[in-house]
């Protein structure tokens, strides 16, 4: 089975991270976005090896790790930490 998902890119014209915590809890937060009319593609499909593969089609770099709770941070796709 494949998992596909598409989000309107959202461009932060001002005040970006000031509505989170534990910022926006000391001293307030306003923010400015807009989103445009292109968007952000995900597709997963599960595996059975005990393997990730992040393949980013854009920056032409793909890399392959051992599935598990938390990823490493290592300078290589790091979109990977947001997990």
């Amino acid at each position: 089975m494949l998992i596909r998902s598409r989000a309107p890119l959202r461009l932060g014209l001002a005040g970006g991270g000031t509505d989170v915590s534990p910022y926006s809890d000391i001293y307030g937060g306003a923010i400015l976005n807009a989103t445009i009319s292109m968007y952000a593609y995900a597709t997963i499909e599960p595996r059975g090896d005990g393997k990730i593969i992040f393949n980013s089609i854009d920056r032409r770099e793909k890399i392959e790790c051992e599935a598990k709770e938390k990823l490493d941070v290592d300078g290589q796709l790091d979109v990977k930490g947001c997990l």
